[in-house]
């Protein structure tokens, strides 16, 4: 039934005039899309995290010494990245107690306190 159908469509098909060079000229078209397509993606920069940084780390290693000094903190680590003008646009802060959630709710409220950057931006996780 279905061979019946592709063989008359074929035969319509070889009626029209001059069928390959139309079928050629849609095939260049679609090979020419697809380069163009393919050729777009490598060209489109691929956008990372900016871990530019405004200054020294001077910031991050007082921010350290101070979340270190409050009970169960224990030894950490902090990374700030900066947006272009300068500003924090995160926080991630590695420390031995951030196991305890009591502990990891005084970290996230330390540094909200002393950077201007929300709550959600601060990542905080236990070392080993």
């Amino acid at each position: 039934m279905t061979g019946g159908r592709f063989k008359g469509w074929t035969e319509k098909l070889k009626t029209i005039k001059h069928i390959e060079l139309i079928l050629l000229a849609a095939a260049i078209c679609i090979g020419v899309l697809v380069y163009l397509g393919v050729r777009e993606d490598r060209e489109t920069p691929q956008t990372t995290p900016s871990f530019s940084y405004s200054g020294t780390d001077s910031e991050e290693k007082r921010l350290e010494q101070l979340l270190e000094s409050i009970n169960g903190v224990g030894d950490c680590v902090v990374m700030m990245t900066y947006a272009q003008d300068g500003s924090v646009e995160g926080v991630a802060v590695a420390a031995q107690g951030a196991g305890d959630m009591k502990v990891k709710l005084k970290i996230i409220d330390v540094v909200c306190a002393l950077i201007d950057v929300d709550g959600d931006k601060i990542k905080v996780y236990k070392t080993n």
